[in-house]
């Protein structure tokens, strides 16, 4: 047990640590999770909403109906459809507007894939879906994804100003490529490559 501390360094400890310790504690088998959300190489703010979301435990209009923190005058409709109550698998995944920029992500990799039901499913079949040489690079790309749409939708609620899906795709790629940037995983030169065919960068 001392080890798993240490391994943290003397001044704090890891989120990785603490789910080990808990692990150990309570003499169980390490699950999956732990390593698709904590051990994905994106921002920790990325990795906590995600985590969140996994937890259905992020602010939607759903779960603060059921907190009792929506007033319930206020409309626990999707803010981009308008039709279905706003939970996080509906606006992260199969919300017709949210739907369409994974098309475009799934068209960009020449690849078709069906959405699964819940997001913990998702982040499982997304963390494992690609061959070794593609999986450094697609690993990142649904994590940038449903931050991208959280951020889109946020603007929305808090400010009224509705962004172009083709801008919240750009931006995903963007974003995406910038995190691989920061891993070496790519340099600067090769941004027209990514955006046109990033399988090109697999082989």
């Amino acid at each position: 047990m001392c080890k798993e501390v240490s391994a943290a360094g003397p001044n704090g400890y890891s989120v990785a640590v603490a789910v080990r310790i808990l692990i150990l504690s309570n003499n169980i088998v390490s699950p999956i999770w732990p390593k698709v959300i904590w051990g994905n190489n994106v921002p920790s703010k990325v990795m906590v909403f995600h985590w969140l979301a996994i937890k259905n435990s992020f602010p939607v209009k759903d779960v603060l109906a059921r907190r009792c923190i929506l007033p319930p005058s206020q409309s626990k409709l999707c803010v981009w459809c308008m039709v279905e109550i706003e939970t996080i698998e509906h606006l992260l995944l199969h919300c017709k507007w949210s739907s369409s920029i994974w098309t475009d992500q799934f068209r960009w990799w020449s690849i078709r894939w069906i959405i699964p039901r819940y997001i913990v499913n998702f982040s499982f079949d997304w963390f494992y879906g690609m061959g070794f040489k593609a999986s450094r690079f697609w690993k990142l790309i649904g994590p940038s994804t449903i931050w991208a749409i959280w951020s889109a939708r946020n603007n929305v609620f808090f400010n009224c100003k509705f962004t172009c899906r083709s801008n919240v795709v750009r931006s995903i790629k963007l974003k995406a490529f910038l995190w691989e940037t920061n891993l070496k995983f790519v340099h600067g030169l090769q941004a027209y490559v990514w955006e046109h065919n990033p399988f090109l960068l697999c082989q």
